[in-house]
């Protein structure tokens, strides 16, 4: 470990990376919960509204990892999340202007482009953590998604008394507080910086030519689908059983309280796996095995939900808890970057997985929308249930697979 890795900054940086990502992901659940209000001003449907603005904020969540081709933001990611906060929080200042569904549209578009910071979070935390902390550096900002989700939920019910405009403002200025904190305090690793710039000198093969980006792409595939469409939707989904706009608010915030807690799990039990080996392919092995617990009980929540959901609300509650434990997967897939490539396309490597994974964010919710009347919600919950066991086929895979990862002690 280097000076960096040992210093106690490094907990303040993962702390504000959490807190960061804690204010931007309100935007998620709070839509849906303000749907109702915003589609009387919109005059439109509140199932059209729903689908409109979830899936428009999907595809920019996938759109997102283009921006990082290139490995454009190695020597510049505080840059590259100021980039990532802009997208989100002036839409959420001007989507109250403007009565237009059309740019409405396009608003939260711009919104799901802040989802880049996962990549940049994940390369800014490694130069601050050594291999057996990254996963837990990691819970406090992919936490932080599900966490956001829970607070968006419980916004968006203690403001009913509200406008929706006023809302959008007010968790505006708490998306704005969270950036500002963290451009106060936040620091990139001057050790890994000098790497980056030393190792851009180096001519390289693209990223895009490592077998390892496209299968930790393809192995998020079923966590994202899953967790961008249950993040969206759990509130309508919660409504069409027949539960009302304050449960339903409460399954949004339990979803995201089980996630945020599952991160710091999964991270605990990975981190403590990787400590038993001294390999990269060691470490992704070890990884591998909290990742596809994870799958096993994301489809374990999906069964529930749909066999117990119309039960009772306590049934469908403990169900939406099982299924949030599938945060247990990203701290631990995002901790891999640094040991599955080559530290010169590391960046580059981080963003591609992110793109081909964060693909399901555009097509999930988008199929989810286009499906439920037709098959209904049934046949929405089999796609998902069908693609975790996809997910733990593709985990097993890979770890019993001989592509090449980075050898010698990782660093």
């Amino acid at each position: 470990m280097n000076a960096e890795q040992k210093s106690p900054y490094r907990w303040v940086m993962a702390a504000i990376a959490g807190l960061l990502m804690t204010t931007s992901f309100i935007s998620l659940t709070a839509f849906g919960i303000l749907s109702s209000k915003m589609a009387i001003y919109y005059h439109v449907s509140v199932n059209e509204l729903t689908i409109l603005g979830i899936d428009s904020f999907s595809i920019g969540l996938f759109a997102a990892f283009f921006l990082g081709n290139g490995g454009v933001f190695n020597t510049r990611l505080k840059t590259g999340v100021l980039l990532a906060q802009l997208f989100l929080i002036v839409p959420q200042f001007l989507i109250p202007v403007f009565n237009n569904i059309i740019v409405l549209i396009i608003l939260r578009f711009l919104q799901g482009l802040m989802i880049m910071m996962l990549a940049l979070f994940s390369i800014q935390l490694e130069g601050w953590f050594a291999p057996d902390e990254r996963a837990k550096s990691l819970a406090f900002t992919l936490g932080a998604i599900s966490l956001g989700s829970a607070a968006g939920g419980l916004l968006g019910v203690a403001f009913r008394s509200f406008s929706w405009q006023e809302s959008y403002y007010i968790t505006g200025v708490l998306m704005l507080v969270g950036a500002i904190i963290y451009f106060a305090l936040a620091k990139d690793s001057p050790e890994q910086k000098k790497e980056f710039i030393q190792e851009e000198k180096v001519k390289h093969e693209s990223a895009w030519k490592n077998p390892m980006t496209w299968v930790m792409g393809i192995i998020q595939i079923p966590l994202s689908w899953t967790l961008f469409s249950i993040g969206g939707y759990l509130s309508t989904y919660s409504r069409f059983l027949g539960y009302s706009i304050s449960e339903s608010g409460t399954l949004v915030i339990a979803w995201g309280l089980a996630g945020f807690a599952a991160a710091f799990i999964g991270a605990v039990l990975g981190d403590r796996l990787t400590r038993k080996t001294n390999t990269n392919m060691g470490i992704l092995k070890a990884r591998l095995k909290v990742m596809t617990l994870a799958d096993v009980l994301m489809a374990v929540g999906i069964i529930l939900m749909v066999a117990l959901g119309h039960v009772s609300f306590y049934a469908l509650l403990m169900a939406v808890i099982i299924n949030g434990f599938l945060m247990m997967f990203p701290p631990n897939y995002w901790a891999l970057p640094g040991n599955i490539f080559p530290f010169v396309i590391v960046t580059e490597g981080a963003f591609g997985m992110g793109l081909i994974s964060n693909s399901a964010d555009a097509i999930g919710p988008l199929v989810t929308s286009s499906i439920i009347s037709t098959v209904g919600w049934t046949g929405v919950f089999m796609i998902m249930l069908g693609l975790a066991f996809l997910g733990i086929a593709l985990n097993i895979f890979l770890a019993k697979s001989k592509i090449k990862v980075p050898e010698g002690k990782p660093e």
